[in-house]
């Protein structure tokens, strides 16, 4: 269809820049009342008078204060991306690795490897299943309108790391 218009267009001589107002914040008809430039010699772009004026080029992270609900915020899409790496890497080693899973698991017990070394190793692979499970549990009560409030959202991020926590060594203890 836009490929219609736009021979339609062409076919009647029309130029793309009588349409600059529709993709544009600056139209052809607004007129200015006074010329950005009327009382200096030279004219600046934004960007030189902000190196200029010495301001920052954006908000960084570095002028922020850590707080709970953004650390919470980057866990919650960052074991997100974990647990789908997760199934992928599973779904490749079904299809890739000769026996499967199942081969790649008794290789590991043929390793003899520490209890200790193994225990951490399933700590770290369950919590982000964990974390993430009980952190969606907090974002639907949220959108049920439940612990909105600063110290319902701090108290729940506590509790969704310490529930996380304890369920993951649980998990690896199995």
């Amino acid at each position: 269809m836009a490929l219609c218009y736009t021979r339609l267009i062409c076919r009647r001589g029309i130029g793309f820049q009588h349409f600059r107002g529709l993709f544009t914040s600056n139209s052809l008809t607004t007129s200015l009342s006074q010329p950005v430039c009327a009382n200096s010699n030279v004219c600046e772009t934004y960007d030189e008078r902000n190196m200029r004026l010495k301001r920052p080029m954006s908000p960084h992270l570095t002028i922020y204060q850590v707080q709970l609900t953004s650390l919470l915020s980057i866990s919650h899409r960052t074991t997100g991306i974990i647990l789908s790496s997760y199934a992928m890497f599973l779904g490749l080693g079904t299809l890739f690795v000769p026996g499967g899973i199942p081969c790649v698991i008794e290789l590991i017990n043929e390793l003899n490897l520490p209890v200790a070394l193994l225990f951490v190793s399933k700590t770290l692979l369950a919590f982000p299943a964990t974390f993430h499970t009980f952190n969606g549990f907090r974002h639907l009560a949220w959108d049920l309108g439940m612990f909105l409030t600063i110290k319902q959202v701090y108290s729940t991020g506590y509790a969704v790391t310490a529930l996380a926590a304890i369920s993951a060594i649980v998990l690896a203890a199995l």
